[in-house]
């Protein structure tokens, strides 16, 4: 049995390739449980210019995990605007944190939605200040005490959502 010299020039591919599978199946999540209040971060809106989570909040505040390309994220988007539209003048904020790759592309979708709300680009400390879901789309609502009062990470129930919103609003 003759082994080839492209066969042979496999194996070291192979043998890298469960070296780096082993590297990043050994590392550790940055968070081991969700926190339960927001710290204080800041972000990059569309233009550039930097904004903060305390200038942000409201006496509710809606944080939300979305992108443009992400489907789910944008079936929420009718969602967020009825419960934008029906609860801002009372105190509810929508904070979106926007996964797209840049600036440019997060203030498209921007403008093609209409979104009436803060958009921020991600980035680390926005992530980890909500748990670092690794997952979109993903809500935390929080009260005017920074505390998390409901989290979800996957589609959100619009009816259960409004009513934790009332609460936190009376």
């Amino acid at each position: 049995m003759r082994i080839s010299i492209r066969k042979l020039a496999l194996i070291p591919l192979f043998l890298l390739a469960l070296f780096v599978l082993s590297r990043i199946t050994a590392q550790e999540p940055e968070f081991r449980e969700m926190p339960t209040e927001i710290v204080n971060f800041v972000a990059l809106k569309a233009d550039g210019s930097k904004t903060d989570y305390e200038s942000e909040k409201g006496k509710a505040t809606l944080i939300v995990l979305s992108a443009s390309w992400c489907p789910g994220c944008l079936m929420e988007i009718p969602m967020l605007k009825r419960l934008h539209q029906k609860y801002s003048d009372k105190g509810l904020k929508i904070l979106m944190i926007n996964e797209d790759d840049n600036l440019k592309a997060m203030a498209r979708f921007i403008k093609a939605k209409e979104l009436p709300w803060t958009v921020v680009h991600w980035n680390r400390d926005a992530s980890n200040a909500v748990g670092n879901p690794g997952f979109i789309p993903a809500t935390c609502l929080v009260g005017a005490n920074n505390k998390i009062e409901m989290a979800v990470v996957g589609d959100v129930s619009e009816n259960v959502l409004e009513k934790r919103i009332q609460q936190l609003l009376n």
